[in-house]
């Protein structure tokens, strides 16, 4: 009934324990519905099989062919597997409780979802402070976490990893997924599934923050396009929350100190007239939605970035970004 696929990188035997132990820790489940399979993307730091079959659970491992990211990584999974739903977990996450998979499992029997959104439970530095923060799920929320997908949904839409976003893949793949999906099939399961940890040498946070968004940037930037293109070539149902939160997200860090600060001007500047383009390819976007929604999610998109010390000395607002760009037309 349900494959959960695992890509993994530099976890060896002792960091994927943990994810290991609460698979194996789940209570009132039947474990024939469960399928796991790992994704080792292509990395030297390989597990080890009798650790594996020790927990006998009929874990399927698998090595990429070449190092592709965690989305291609994912994707190779799903080639590789033949489960009815599919779910994903991040190699040192965990499941949040004994139950998670049994709240999983009895929803799926009852809906037959096309796709569930469930909450996620993160470790993070809040106000200087380490902090467990329950998130509800909201379909606005690009992160693949406590998500369930129907196999038969993602093939008949042509629904997969973008091969050319190594990083912020989720944001492509579940904005993709939004795109398709029936306002009245879009389902929420108000149960914490995943545990996010906090892991300071994961993708996200082995860097500083400004050295992570620069390395990132490209795919920042182009992965709300490609998913515009995608959508719109699709002639599907668009829901572009993430597209206009994403656009806020680019045009806010172009406008704080992050290039700056690392002395990449000549940078900047190049974005800035992508950037220009990407506005003028989306601008009716902004020009349909409802003004007061759309200062909402500027703001919440500024707030997340700055409490979360992704940046600093910020020189732009809504009203700076409605009159560059949208009140008078880009030219």
């Amino acid at each position: 009934m349900l494959d959960i696929i695992i890509p993994q990188y530099s976890e060896d035997n002792n960091m994927i324990k943990p994810l290991l132990d609460s698979i194996k820790n789940q209570i009132d489940i039947d474990f024939s519905l469960i399928n796991i399979t790992i994704v080792n993307d292509y990395s030297n730091t390989l597990l080890d099989l009798d650790f594996l079959d020790s927990y006998n659970l009929g874990i399927k491992y698998y090595r990429n062919e070449r190092n592709t990211g965690p989305g291609l990584a994912r994707q190779y999974g799903i080639l590789n597997t033949n489960d009815k739903f599919i779910m994903f977990i991040d190699a040192d996450d965990i499941l949040y409780s004994n139950k998670s998979l049994y709240y999983v499992i009895d929803f799926i029997k009852k809906n037959n979802p096309d796709y569930v959104i469930g909450n996620i439970a993160v470790e993070d530095i809040i106000n200087g402070k380490e902090s467990v923060v329950i998130r509800k799920g909201r379909d606005t929320f690009p992160w693949m976490h406590s998500k369930i997908y129907k196999r038969e949904f993602l093939v008949k839409n042509d629904i997969i990893f973008h091969p050319n976003i190594r990083y912020v893949e989720d944001q492509y793949f579940t904005t993709s997924v939004l795109g398709f999906i029936r306002e009245k099939d879009l389902l929420f399961l108000d149960k914490e599934i995943v545990l996010w940890k906090r892991n300071t040498n994961s993708l996200t946070r082995k860097k500083t923050k400004y050295h992570y968004l620069i390395s990132i940037f490209d795919d920042f930037f182009n992965a709300p396009l490609y998913t515009y293109e995608f959508l719109k070539s699709h002639n599907c149902y668009l829901k572009y929350s993430y597209i206009i939160n994403a656009t806020f997200g680019i045009y806010i860090i172009l406008n704080s100190s992050v290039f700056e600060s690392m002395e990449l001007n000549d940078m900047k500047e190049e974005y800035e007239e992508k950037f220009l383009s990407y506005i003028k390819l989306t601008r009716n976007l902004f020009i349909i939605a409802n003004k007061n929604d759309l200062e909402k999610m500027f703001n919440e998109e500024l707030n997340q970035l700055v409490i979360r010390n992704d940046i600093k000395n910020v020189s732009c607002n809504f009203t700076s970004f409605l009159n560059k760009y949208i009140t008078k037309k880009a030219s």
